[in-house]
């Protein structure tokens, strides 16, 4: 199911805008931290899920925590440059950061898409 909001956090400016108008451009509402995961959660409200970059993925858990603690009925989507590619390591991936989905860096957006249940 298609998410109504969707919080990015993205640290890499034109990786955010990209990820923003793709989502923008199927209807959904996209929101940025300001500030860290608390004062989001004070000013954003509710999302559906979170798209975030995952520097490093040994390390995802402290990056991770409290975003799930803030918004704990969000699908999160985890990203990184450190992913392996393929669709194999996907899923196992995913269940060892016990999060939705996960996307290597560089992405497009039906993978995106796809990450989100959004037809594309």
């Amino acid at each position: 199911m298609k998410p109504a909001r969707v919080l990015v956090v993205e640290p890499d400016g034109l990786l955010r805008t990209l990820v923003a108008e793709w989502l923008e451009q199927v209807g959904i509402h996209v929101v940025f931290p300001t500030g860290g995961p608390c004062e989001a959660a004070a000013k954003l409200g509710n999302v559906g899920a979170i798209v975030i970059d995952i520097p490093s993925p040994p390390r995802a858990d402290p990056v991770l925590q409290p975003w799930r603690r803030l918004f704990p009925q969000a699908a999160i989507i985890a990203a990184s440059a450190r992913f392996p590619p393929g669709h194999d390591t996907d899923d196992a991936m995913a269940g060892r950061l016990a999060v939705t989905k996960v996307l290597a860096k560089p992405y497009s957006r039906q993978q995106l898409y796809a990450a989100l249940g959004v037809p594309g």
